[in-house]
């Protein structure tokens, strides 16, 4: 029986000449997922696109469907975890276009989706307008974090969304407005397979500059002395269940600095697992699994990832 590997590889070979057709499509085969992940593991992909605008994204993704090719859609690279074996597929990511900041009136902003977090934080504040600076030290991109509702003390980027232009499971453009998204804890109803964030409205309100960057100031000491920012990782592993916290629950069964190989649960904050040097998926999976079973067991609560993981 042939190889999923040599099967799709076929496919590859099929569609190369059409995928460098594409003027300005840059394609990278055989990436090395560590080397575009927070965490630094994984094994190789088929192959990296950078597409630059909506044209090198329908061109890509109707060729990909076309030839059977599986796709994902790659931000930062944060709270995900990409196998030994990589992943069987095309890996996207948004450049160019994806990554315009544009302000649209006293109050938004239109950013899109492939713009980093920090980018467009720094591109608000600059634009004297405030509230998203608890997203400053996140390491994602602007559609990653709506995708997920990414939040952090105390704030969620869900709060801050106006509107948002997506491409739907149909290759159809819309824009849905915050009522229509669902947002809640971790979560967006806009995260389907084969689905992209292309634009992010936001509503924000007027502060001075200077306040803003005092607030920032203020979020990445918090950040600096609770999260272990000094080694790779993914960010938080589990989703706090209803009425509790992940990282509390974890450190309660004493699980602070337990390691597998190179994965070792932070001493730091409970619900990271860093990556010392050289530390695979299987042995963060591994992990993962000994404490959901134990917490379970001591407990009766199921913890559930937060982490991505990428086969």
């Amino acid at each position: 029986m042939e190889s999923w590997c040599n099967a799709l590889w076929k496919k590859w070979e099929r569609v190369e000449a059409r995928f460098r057709q594409i003027r300005g499509l840059r394609i990278t085969l055989c990436p090395e997922m560590k080397c575009f992940t927070t965490f630094r593991i994984g094994g190789q992909a088929l192959a990296l696109l950078d597409v630059q605008n909506d044209e090198h994204l329908e061109e890509v993704v109707a060729l990909c469907e076309e030839n059977q090719i599986p796709w994902r859609i790659l931000g930062r690279g944060s709270n995900i975890l990409v196998s030994d074996s990589g992943f069987k597929g095309i890996v996207l990511r948004l450049r160019g276009d994806f990554t315009d900041l544009k302000r649209l009136d006293e109050s938004r902003v239109e950013i899109g989706a492939g713009a980093l977090l920090k980018k467009a934080v720094e591109f608000c504040i600059q634009h004297e307008l405030g509230g998203c600076e608890f997203l400053f030290g996140v390491p994602g991109t602007v559609g990653g974090a709506v995708l997920v509702n990414a939040g952090c003390f105390g704030g969620e980027i869900g709060n801050l969304v106006e509107r948002v232009l997506w491409r739907n499971e149909e290759g159809q453009k819309e824009w849905k407005d915050q009522s229509e998204l669902c947002f809640s804890y971790r979560y967006s109803n806009l995260k389907r397979k084969n689905t992209v964030i292309l634009r992010v409205v936001l509503k924000l309100f007027p502060q001075a500059t200077e306040r803003s960057w005092e607030m920032v100031g203020t979020f990445s000491s918090l950040r600096k002395s609770a999260q272990p920012l000094e080694w790779p990782s993914a960010g938080s592993i589990f989703r706090n269940p209803p009425g509790y916290y992940a990282a509390r629950l974890i450190e309660e069964m004493g699980f602070k600095g337990l390691r597998l190989g190179q994965a070792q649960v932070s001493p730091k904050h409970a619900n990271f697992i860093v990556n010392l040097g050289g530390a695979t998926a299987s042995q963060v999976e591994g992990l993962m699994e000994w404490i959901r079973r134990e917490v379970y067991r001591a407990k009766g609560i199921l913890l559930e990832n937060e982490v991505e993981v990428w086969k």
